[in-house]
């Protein structure tokens, strides 16, 4: 086992334990059905945090040729992971049963979006501290305007800037998404 892969083992044992949570809350959310009141914003929310936890784990992994680790470097590695592990915890209410979701989104996400800004902070600030990585690049385009968007969810309670940044946070998830599947298609068939 190299480092690279021992550093991994506890990085992606959070980043499952974050999807276990989230599935956790959608199958309650499925089982007291009838006595919750959905939100769309705060299932689009889960969907965010999903790529996000699986992005992370494909980011994280692309590392594995750094050569060497300093002990900041797998605290700062562990730093996107472990946030988006407590956006997960603290995504549903408990208990789920008599849920209204939109009441909760509204009244308890303060937090959450809190840490989604800290977390962008840090799995920023890492490539450039730790890999010696310029921040400048189009993969971390998001770093900048993440953290704008959450402290103007954390601040804002209005619905509509709610309703207008929350898609937008999704569609940016999925455009990086799919640019991490277009390399991986080019990285394994040569044409990178």
């Amino acid at each position: 086992m190299s480092l690279f892969e021992f550093l991994m083992v506890p990085v992606s044992l959070i980043i499952g334990l974050g999807i276990t949570e989230l599935l956790t809350g959608v199958a309650l959310t499925i089982r007291y059905r009838k006595s919750i009141a959905v939100y769309w914003g705060h299932s689009i929310f889960v969907v965010i945090v999903f790529l996000a936890l699986v992005q992370q784990w494909w980011e994280i992994w692309n590392l594995r040729d750094t050569p060497s680790w300093s002990f900041p470097g797998c605290l700062m590695m562990r730093g996107g992971p472990i946030g988006l592990y407590l956006i997960a915890h603290l995504l549903y209410p408990e208990p789920v049963s008599n849920a209204d979701f939109r009441k909760y989104y509204y009244e308890e996400m303060r937090p959450i979006f809190l840490i989604a800004l800290l977390t962008v902070l840090v799995t920023a600030s890492f490539s450039p501290l730790i890999i010696d990585q310029s921040i400048f690049q189009l993969d971390n385009l998001s770093s900048f305007v993440l953290p704008l968007v959450f402290t103007a969810l954390a601040l804002s309670q209005n619905s509509r800037l709610h309703a207008f940044l929350v898609p937008m946070i999704l569609l940016g998830s999925c455009g990086h998404t799919a640019g991490d599947i277009r390399n991986l298609v080019a990285t394994n068939t040569g044409n990178s």
